[in-house]
Formats: C-alpha cells, sequence, structure tokens
C-alpha cells in the first residue's frame, strides 16, 4: 500500500496537478542585511520538512540591489557611486533581474516540489494568493496577461516591463517575482513595492534608467499601508486561496545554522559579481 501510494504521488508531480500543503508555517522576520536575507531563503528551501509549506515576510536593513542567478553584473556598476547612495548589492539564488529593494515588503514562499502543481501552476497560485490579499487592502491589482516572451536576464531591471502572470496595477508591475527549485522545494520570492520608482539602478549603472516607475501600494492606496496591515491582509489572502492550517512561526536551529553557512557565499563579492 505506501509503494502505491508512493507510486501515486510521485506521478502526480510529474504530471504537475494541482494540490495543497496540509501545513503552512509564517515567519514574519525584522530587516535584515542583504546576504543573511538570501541566505535564510535558501536555507529554509533546502530544510524544509515533508507536507509543509511556509511563507516569509521580510525587509531589508539598506536598500539593497539584488541580481538574479545568471544576471550579468560585473562591470556595468558604479560600486563607489552605490557605496556613497548607501546602497548594497546581493545576488539571488533565483532567476530574474535587477530589483532595488528599498521601500517594499519582501515574500518568501516555499513548498515541495509539485504540492501546487508545476513550477508555472506554482508561479499562477502563488501570485493569485498574492492578488487576494492586496485587494483586501483596497488595492486594483491583477495578474498580468501577455503573450509576449518573458525578458532576458540582460534586458534591464524586473519593474521595467511585468511579464505574463506577474501582479500588476493599473497596466505597472507591483510585485516581481522569481523562482527556484532547491533540492525537493521550490523556492519562489518577490518584491511588493511601497514606494520609491526603482531610478537608483540607473543612476549606478545597469541598463540605464528605469523607462517608467512601477506601481506602489503608496499611490494606489493614497498611503504606504503599515506592516502589520499589510502582513494581515496577505496571509488572509493565502490562507483563502491555500487552505490548510497556519501558525506563526521562526526558522529552527537548524535553518539558522544552515543560513549561517550560506550567508558566506551570499557575501561573497565572487558570487555577487560573476559574470
Amino acid at each position: 500500500m505506501a509503494v502505491r501510494a508512493g507510486a501515486d504521488r510521485a506521478s502526480a508531480v510529474r504530471r504537475g496537478s494541482v494540490g495543497t500543503p496540509g501545513e503552512w508555517r509564517v515567519i514574519s522576520d525584522p530587516a535584515l542585511p542583504g546576504a543573511y536575507n538570501m541566505a535564510m531563503d535558501h536555507a529554509l528551501a533546502r530544510e524544509l520538512s515533508a507536507g509543509e509549506a511556509l511563507l516569509r515576510l521580510y525587509r531589508w536593513e539598506r536598500p539593497t540591489l539584488s541580481f538574479g542567478r545568471n544576471e550579468p553584473a560585473d562591470g556595468l556598476y558604479d560600486r563607489a557611486l552605490a557605496e556613497s547612495l548607501g546602497v548594497d548589492f546581493v545576488r539571488r539564488p533565483t532567476g530574474g533581474r535587477a530589483v532595488l529593494h528599498d521601500e517594499e515588503l519582501t515574500y518568501a514562499v516555499v513548498v515541495e516540489v509539485g504540492a501546487l502543481g508545476g513550477l508555472r501552476e506554482t508561479y499562477r497560485r502563488i501570485n493569485e494568493a498574492l492578488v487576494a490579499g492586496l485587494k483586501g487592502l483596497g488595492a486594483p491589482v491583477d495578474m498580468a496577461s501577455t503573450t509576449a516572451a518573458a525578458p532576458g536576464v540582460d534586458a534591464g531591471p524586473c519593474f521595467d516591463v511585468p511579464a505574463d502572470g506577474e501582479v500588476v496595477a493599473k497596466g505597472r508591475k507591483l510585485v516581481g517575482s522569481a523562482q527556484v527549485r532547491i533540492g525537493r522545494a521550490i523556492l519562489q520570492h518577490g518584491s511588493i513595492i511601497l514606494g520609491g520608482d526603482q531610478s537608483v539602478i540607473g543612476r549606478i549603472g545597469g541598463k540605464g534608467s528605469v523607462p517608467s516607475p512601477p506601481a506602489t501600494l503608496g499611490r494606489l492606496l493614497g498611503e504606504a499601508p503599515a506592516r502589520p496591515d499589510l502582513e494581515a491582509s496577505l496571509l488572509d489572502g493565502f490562507r483563502q486561496s491555500m487552505g490548510g492550517s497556519w501558525r506563526a512561526d521562526e526558522p529552527g536551529p537548524r535553518e539558522r545554522d544552515v543560513a549561517a553557512q550560506l550567508e558566506s557565499q551570499y557575501r561573497d563579492p565572487t558570487w555577487t559579481w560573476r559574470r
């Protein structure tokens, strides 16, 4: 019987069928350095327990420009100018393009491979949960629908143009997300923009200035929501969309140890500025 159940589950994962994790952990972290934030997301994915999923919400200690895992960066940015502006750099474990993490709330979702379907279905379902949570605040958000090919890793900043399935408001991207498989887990994380315009990216290099600013919750709602209100609404959206049981939690000792080990990688300039 156990063999049959295992075979059925493996078959469902290959088909990308839609399921729902039964137990969700919710982690709300304070503002932390960029390298530690990326290391913690990576560690939570690497150490995910069977049958569990998690939602992590966090901010950044300083304005930080993050690069996608395979995005060109070496020689394209004025590091001295960035330092004078108080901007750090880090490279994410996920793909995608450059994002300035400053006036935002960042989310990270970790689920087992196949728990929400295939990679695209997982992406869609997480974004649907984000839309539900943001609508709960009164934000006029939706998911982008386009047949255009997704921009390449060298196409410039993440918030230039929304790709299919991303969270948008009034035609502009509001949430920029990226995804990666780590072992038997999928990590998807992204920036929910509260204010600002990402223009610092153009000032310090890259592909030049952002042609149009992203949507922000501050402009959409008249003012940026308080963090407790935003987190509560997002959590409601995820609960409605995903079902299952939810509990507040924090990283365990093993997850903290793994994050501390991985942090050295995310602080290493040879990783951040690799070609």
